[in-house]
């Protein structure tokens, strides 16, 4: 399948069936209904290119731009103001989509709670929470932001306390900066899997009620 740019440094065309097979594998231990989504990313952005902008203005103003530029360019002062708010523009143009940016610019604490709300919100949108016994489960990635959330639905939330997720975040968040989320999921899913089982036996009569595969999303 066509991967978008931003998600071909982390994933194969190879991936997907690696992740597939996985999720199969997994639920053969489990009536939980696992689903792994990774996401471009959660936060808001949209003030990266004012805080850019402001902070190359400032530069700008600090090292005395405007005095050398008149000192070497024979140009009207004007002119200068101009051309320099165009480089600037370019600048801020090409800068304000790079994620270490985003990530740089924008707090971590903002981060996280846009990807814990965008991981709620995935949960909703994917039917996570209809499942018959209300087992499904979210191993979610956003990757501007290099984070990971996994979300139990009801059934799941009464028997595993949030924080044994954390080893599973973990992988995710090393398959993140090994740049294998094929990797990184398979080892988060089938962790999940171990400790599903033992709350979640598979039963004599399970269906499979979500579909098993990778979700990706902008």
């Amino acid at each position: 399948m066509s991967l978008a740019n931003w998600v071909q440094s982390y994933l194969n065309d190879d991936s997907f069936k690696r992740i597939e097979d996985k999720i199969k594998e997994a639920e053969t231990k489990t009536s939980g209904e696992l689903v792994p989504v990774i996401v471009r990313k959660s936060s808001t952005v949209g003030h990266v290119p004012v805080i850019l902008m402001l902070l190359f203005a400032l530069l700008f103003f600090v090292f005395d731009g405007d005095y050398w530029q008149m000192e070497f360019f024979d140009l009207p002062h004007w002119l200068l103001i101009v051309i320099d708010f165009l480089i600037l523009a370019v600048l801020v143009r090409i800068l304000s989509p790079l994620p270490f940016l985003e990530r740089l610019l924008t707090s971590k604490l903002d981060q996280r709670m846009q990807v814990e709300q965008r991981a709620i919100n995935e949960f909703h949108e994917l039917n996570i929470k209809d499942t018959k016994g209300a087992t499904g489960i979210l191993i979610f990635v956003s990757l501007m932001e290099h984070q990971a959330v996994v979300l139990g639905d009801e059934a799941i939330a009464k028997k595993l306390k949030p924080e044994v997720w954390q080893e599973v975040v973990e992988r995710l968040i090393s398959g993140i900066k090994k740049k294998d989320m094929a990797e990184g999921f398979c080892e988060a899913i089938a962790m999940s899997a171990d400790m599903l089982s033992e709350h979640f036996p598979i039963q004599a009569d399970d269906t499979n009620e979500l579909k098993n595969h990778l979700v990706i999303k902008e």
